[in-house]
Parts: C-alpha cells; structure tokens; sequence
C-alpha cells in the first residue's frame, strides 16, 4: 500500500514538474509551420518533430524530407526563432550536368543564397573537395550574426548541403542594455525612479539576463529580464510589515 502511495505521488510530481522544465510557448505544429514557410516546402507526411532542451532553452528540432532534399530546423520554443537550419540534397548519380564554376563562382553563388554581400562577409574558407566521387567547393563565411557552411557541386554550381547557425556570443545576445532593463522593471511600478533599483547581468541556465531590485513605497521587487528579448521572466512582490523601520 505505502508502495503505491509513493509511487503515485511520484507520478503526479513528475506530471508537475516536467512541463514546466520544457516550457513552450509555441506549439510542435506552429514550430513545424515556422520551418516548412521558411524552407518554401508544402506539409508532406516526411515529417518529424520532437521537443527538448538545449543550452538551457528548450527547442523543437523539426525534420523534414521534400523534393530530394532533407531539411532540418532547430526552433526556439519560447520565441519561435530560428536557431539553425540545414538541408542536404540528393546526391548526383551519373554524369556531368552543366559547366564547370570556378572558386570565386562558388562563393557568389552561396552569397547570394544567404543574402549577403561581400563587404558584408565577416572571413571566407573556400576550399575544393571531393565527395561520392562529386567534385564541390565547401564555402564557409560569417555576417557576425550567422555561420553559413555550403557544399557546392564544381558541376553546373547546384546547392548540395548547407546550413545556416546563429552566432552566439557574450556581447551579440543582447538586444537590450542594462539600462533599458532598467526602465523596464521601473515601468512596472509607478513613482519608483533610477535610485530605488539595483540591477546585474548574470547568466542562467546558458541565457544572459539581467536581475535586480526595486525598494520603493516599503515594498520590495524582485525581477530577472532576458537580455536577449527584454521579456520579464520572474517578478516578486514583498510587502513591509508596518512599524518596520
């Protein structure tokens, strides 16, 4: 008896706990709509979405497979963004299919796919390759916000595999500064000016985010901002007993 006791008593914890730690605020189907809009690929029955977490956010890694290709997308579940992105071609069975493309074509062609110029383009790798007996130029470059890797056939210049992955760093998550943080939680209690609020950048759980507090009217608040949205995701309000000070 005491066995199933605990035994449900754990069940109805993990039933608590478990959606709470990978929290979305996007469903498996507007994630998997994000992914087919971008790629310009109708709903096809080749698909797979599962739902987990990652560098402290939870994700949706949403694959899919349409005209020759298999695409693969990584999600944010909180805000729908687009973490990564790659798709890989069917490989080539047979003879030559075009004219043959040399480095510098290569690199205009993968340019153009991502959308960005070459003042734009942080650092270049190109290299020729050879692959399944394809001769093709592996290009890699940066924007400083995006890494882009292509694999390019030396035949004809057809996209065979690329991938796309956002660039994280210290500095470059933030959208927000520490004192627009602050006029965020300040918002958030009328009367209360710059002297009655004491904020830091910390990390948690592989996110920057700024926390602080707010002493104002004999109440204290409590707030932690994401750095990178400026959302406010923990807010605690203590009221003072009277005759405190």
């Amino acid at each position: 008896m005491k066995k199933n006791i605990k035994r449900t008593l754990m069940a109805a914890l993990l039933i608590m706990i478990v959606p709470g730690m990978l929290f979305a605020a996007i469903s498996r189907t507007e994630a998997e709509d994000i992914a087919l809009r971008d790629a310009g690929v109708e709903r096809t029955e080749f698909l797979h979405t599962e739902r987990g977490r990652e560098d402290g956010r939870t994700v949706y890694d949403v694959e899919f497979y349409a005209d020759g290709t298999e695409y693969d997308y990584e999600i944010d579940a909180e805000t729908g963004a687009i973490i990564s992105k790659d798709f890989e071609a069917e490989r080539y069975r047979g003879g030559n299919s075009g004219e043959m493309i040399d480095e510098i074509e290569a690199e205009e062609i993968a340019l153009a796919d991502a959308g960005i110029s070459w003042e734009d383009a942080e650092y270049f790798r190109t290299k020729m390759d050879r692959d399944h007996g394809m001769t093709v130029y592996e290009v890699e470059f940066s924007d400083g916000h995006h890494k882009y890797e292509y694999s390019i056939a030396a035949d004809g210049g057809r996209i065979l595999e690329y991938s796309e992955e956002a660039v994280r760093s210290s500095r470059s998550e933030d959208t927000i500064s520490i004192e627009e943080a602050s006029r965020i939680a300040l918002d958030r209690v009328p009367g209360a000016t710059d002297k009655d609020i004491m904020i830091r950048a910390e990390r948690d759980d592989g996110r920057r985010i700024y926390e602080g507090s707010i002493w104002f009217d004999r109440t204290e608040y409590e707030f932690e901002i994401d750095a990178a949205t400026g959302r406010i995701i923990e807010w605690d309000r203590d009221r003072e007993r009277d005759g405190f000070f």
